[in-house]
């Protein structure tokens, strides 16, 4: 046998060794090159990287200067008197903001820093002059006083820098907790005493003093959380809630004292540490740079999500559902035209002073809510029915005193006009102690699948409610020109009504997001009108010619007022049933 021959032998017999798979060249050829490269499939839990959005959210701004005292010794007839009155306030507001930061990520863990920055509508504030704000009345026989003391100002936040601390529950739902620093600046905050005093025979005193806190930025602590919910692979959207404490603010406090024969009437608002608190509930849309992606790769991804992923198109938003969450109303109470003022200066020429307006009142409550519902989806539409049930709804405009007595910590209806020989302090109000409640919504709704995750809705429908109690009109006033004598007076007319039922029309619009296939997010806003119709109640005037200032001042309270709710939800949202779905019960099996 030749060298030849048995190299040949040897090569036939390792090859017919080799399995039956790898006998050919070209899988011969294949084993022997160097294995192919395997892409591997980004984390599905990822939520780290660089970061940036933007959003709006609805802030409760609450200020506590302390309490104000008014206190009243009498001259003659009746007894001495030193009443309270808080400085609370409180006030609603829209205001967006933008924001940045990073996520690191270990598992399901995440840790980070963001910074924001936030804008829009601010409280307005002013210092008031004089008597105003606030109610006049006779205090004590023989005297009639006009004022009240009353709170201003506001503190805006204007940005934060927080740590930030998750866990990713699922491939497109996660929870936060954050805690660091917000940045702030406060406006105007202070209190006002101020009160108008007469007492035949001797001369009226005007007087009238400010509590103030200077203005300067601010530090404090603000703590939160969220959620946060995948409307793509680098779209995410977010709900959540902050809190932001200050405590660097401290008012000067004023004290103001008038002796108006032998009666003797006293303000004095504290030197306090200003409380201040600001509660937001905001929702955000984020881009997330995922750092395993390159950016022209994520946009494509984020396309295919918006147009042809097969997601948009499964029915996955059909089916009943039930939820609840917090409702957060805003009332207002008005009516068209009622309160006419003139003022007239016979120094100057034509009328100093012409009004002609109509009357509102504005009362809050936040609440609860419960909903059940059904939608049916037609490729990326779909076409609802939901009826819901509110809870701890009620709100009332409380007057606290009337114009008959001393003061009131709800008047803040009186306005003072400075004239060269006179000035003129009146006040024209809706006055009574009214309920008003929204407590069932029934409404149509239709939306559209922005993304898998992601839907967007509007509603219409009827409104029910119920309203109680009594409401009219309020005027008073006092104008003082010496040596003329001082014209004094107050009127209030009202009328209660038994508890009645009221419907109204709806509408509203929101976003829901999808934490898992079953489990969504909402947030929305709701504006419920209603028209009461009532029994006509009459009005109430001030007025009269002394020295050269002719004053007159007339409220009248409509047959007809307006009822208006503003609110702003929050809610869970569960799905159990999908009649459209491959599923027909999602907790069965």
């Amino acid at each position: 046998m030749t060298k030849t021959a048995v190299f040949s032998a040897i090569a036939v017999l390792a090859f017919s060794a080799l399995p039956a798979s790898a006998q050919t060249v070209d899988n011969f050829v294949k084993r022997l090159a160097p294995p192919p490269s395997v892409s591997v499939a980004p984390n599905p839990l990822s939520w780290g990287g660089f970061y940036f959005g933007a959003g709006w959210g609805r802030e409760k701004k609450s200020l506590d200067q302390g309490t104000a005292y008014q206190t009243l010794v009498p001259g003659g007839p009746g007894q001495p008197s030193n009443e309270p009155v808080s400085l609370a306030t409180t006030n609603y507001l829209n205001r967006g903001h933008i924001l940045g930061g990073y996520l690191w990520q270990y598992e399901r863990f995440l840790l980070g820093a963001e910074g924001d920055y936030s804008f829009g509508d601010r409280v307005p504030t002013s210092i008031p002059f004089g008597a105003e704000p606030g109610y006049c009345g006779v205090g004590t026989t023989g005297n009639y006083i006009c004022g009240s003391p009353t709170a201003f100002g506001s503190v805006e936040t204007r940005g934060h820098v927080r740590g930030v601390a998750g866990l990713a529950i699922t491939p497109s739902f996660m929870a936060f907790v954050s805690g660091g620093a917000a940045f702030g600046r406060s406006d105007t905050v202070g209190s006002h005493v101020g009160f108008a005093l007469a007492a035949s025979p001797s001369a009226p005193a005007l007087v009238s003093g400010n509590s103030l806190a200077p203005n300067k930025n601010l530090v404090g602590t603000s703590i939160g959380g969220g959620i946060q919910v995948k409307a793509s692979e680098n779209l995410i959207a977010r709900l959540e809630y902050l809190k932001d404490t200050y405590n660097d603010l401290t008012t000067s406090g004023a004290v103001v004292q008038a002796n108006v024969n032998g009666n003797i009437v006293t303000m004095t608002s504290p030197s306090e540490k200003v409380k201040v608190t600001n509660e937001t509930i905001r929702a955000s849309l984020i881009y997330r740079f995922d750092p395993n992606e390159s950016p022209s790769a994520a946009a494509a991804l984020n396309w295919r999500s918006f147009t042809t992923d097969p997601a948009l198109y499964a029915n996955t938003w059909a089916g009943f559902y039930v939820g609840g969450g917090l409702t957060q109303n805003n009332y207002t109470v008005k009516q068209e035209g009622g309160m006419t003022l003139t003022i007239d200066d016979i120094t100057t020429p034509g009328l100093d002073v012409s009004r002609n307006e109509g009357f509102a009142r504005k009362m809050d409550r936040t609440g609860d809510h419960l909903l059940l519902g059904y939608r049916a989806q037609w490729n990326r539409f779909w076409l609802g029915v939901e009826g819901d049930f509110e809870f701890n709804s009620l709100s009332s405009l409380v007057n606290g005193k009337s114009p008959g007595q001393f003061g009131g910590a709800s008047g803040a209806n009186m306005t003072c006009y400075v004239f060269t020989t006179a000035t003129s302090c009146v006040g024209l109000a809706m006055a009574g102690n009214l309920s008003v409640e929204s407590k069932n919504h029934l409404r149509l709704m239709a939306g559209f699948v922005i993304t898998p995750q992601l839907s967007g809705f509007f509603s219409y429908g009827k409104s029910y409610g119920t309203v109680s109690g009594s409401i009219g009109s309020s005027s008073g006033g006092l104008v003082i020109s010496p040596p003329s004598a001082p014209l004094a007076g107050a009127a209030t007319v009202t009328r209660t009504f038994a508890p009645e039922n009221l419907i109204g029309t709806t509408i509203g619009g929101g976003f829901e997001y999808k934490a898992t296939d079953d489990l969504s997010v909402r947030g929305e806003y709701l504006r419920d009108t209603y028209t009461w119709s009532h029994l006509p109640i009459g009005g109430a005037g001030f007025g009269g010619t002394i020295g050269n200032v002719t004053t007159n001042g007339f409220a009248a309270a409509s047959n007809v007022h307006q009822i208006v709710n503003e609110a702003y939800r929050v809610s869970l949202v569960y799905r159990f049933i999908n009649p459209q779905g491959d599923r027909f019960c999602s907790f069965c099996w």
